[in-house]
């Protein structure tokens, strides 16, 4: 038994018999009637005991809540220990990545839907790699705002990655900040030219364009490969499409870079605009989108 229970069960023990001594003393030297000194002194008992009670059940009540305390102390020291460690390997597996080399050429073709509204802006991104010689896993960075501070997670955009013919993609999260990072794993591993595609749904993507009729888009293509080509890319397309309006929107590459096919409607009346670039070179792209504001 612990010393707090031994200390006020030998305190309440002492107190009661103390009060009963006193009570049948006061009892015999008052001459009061014998019914009534047992009256008083089954009260006096009753006082004790439930006073022991009382104090017995506080000091059971002090003591799990401190039992709680340090369980929750060591599960939250644990907790730490174990985010710690999943960490140093997300570090790893980020520094294994950004030293490893592409072993891979592909095909990229991107559609960037700006939505009429948030919950409408969508990124397709379709790929043909073809392995030099094998392909097992890369990582890659969606598209998402990024014109706030705001933590970006996977599940937040609703990412979905498959493949055309057979086998599994699983994604994980590698880098969950303003810039996400995914890593992508193949099973099985890809050993002939493979099709496969990402989708996501970075929400408030276009919110800038909608508000103020101009907004910009940068994508980095700087990943020299193991062959000392200077890109992986070997076709590089991306498919701007805009909500419906009375006049064209716009879309530009700052640098130059690639070629454009003009403003067309499709019959739902979306604009569409595609860019290409035939010969990547490992460049960084910057479009500037422009569109009329409050059009219909």
């Amino acid at each position: 038994m612990p010393s707090k229970y031994q200390t006020v069960f030998r305190g309440t023990l002492n107190v009661l018999v103390m009060l009963l001594g006193l009570a049948s003393g006061v009892a015999q030297l008052a001459e009061i009637p014998a019914r009534t000194a047992q009256w008083a002194l089954t009260a006096v008992f009753l006082a004790c005991l439930l006073y022991f009670v009382v104090r017995f059940w506080q000091i059971a009540f002090v003591l799990k809540i401190k039992q709680l305390r340090d369980e929750l102390l060591e599960a939250t020291k644990a907790l730490a220990l174990q985010r710690a460690g999943h960490q140093h390997y997300l570090e790893a597996i980020q520094r294994i990545s950004d030293r490893e080399k592409p072993l891979f050429q592909e095909t990229l073709e991107v559609t960037v839907a700006v939505g009429a509204d948030d919950d409408s802006d969508r990124i397709v991104e379709k790929r043909v790699t073809t392995p030099e010689p094998l392909v097992t896993h890369r990582t890659m960075r969606p598209i998402v705002p990024t014109d706030d501070e705001r933590i970006v997670r996977l599940d937040e955009i609703a990412f979905k990655a498959h493949r055309q013919t057979f086998g599994t993609i699983t994604a994980l999260p590698l880098e969950q900040s303003r810039l996400l990072r995914v890593w992508m794993i193949f099973d099985p591993a890809m050993m002939t030219p493979t099709e496969w595609q990402v989708e996501y749904r970075p929400r408030g993507l276009w919110r800038p364009l909608r508000e103020r009729g101009w907004d910009q888009l940068v994508w980095e293509d700087r990943l020299p490969t193991a062959s000392g080509t200077p890109s992986a890319f070997t076709r590089f397309e991306v498919t701007f499409t805009f909500p419906e309006n009375d006049q064209p929107p716009s879309v530009k590459e700052r640098q130059g870079y690639g070629v454009f096919s003009d403003p067309v409607q499709d019959p739902a009346g979306r604009w569409e605009v595609v860019w290409r670039d035939e010969k990547p070179a490992g460049r960084r792209y910057v479009w500037d989108l422009t569109q009329a504001v409050g059009g219909r």
